[in-house]
């Protein structure tokens, strides 16, 4: 599983004096955009098939393909 490092909640993510994105937000977000639905440690392996959605099973407490 991908470990994204969030930054402390101090850490603001707009720099005010450009009106940026500042650098610590910038690479949190661009780590997420990588991150795949099965990077998840809680979403199931099993592929759904034509019209499932992915619900969560308290059971097994992970995300799996099934009926809507």
């Amino acid at each position: 599983m991908a470990r994204i490092r969030i930054p402390p909640q101090d850490v603001p993510a707009i720099d005010l004096a450009t009106g940026r994105l500042t650098i610590d937000w910038y690479d949190t977000i661009k780590a997420l955009e990588k991150l795949g639905l099965l990077d998840l440690a809680d979403v199931s392996t099993t592929a759904p098939t034509n019209g499932q959605v992915m619900i969560y099973d308290a059971t097994n407490k992970i995300f799996a393909p099934g009926a809507n």
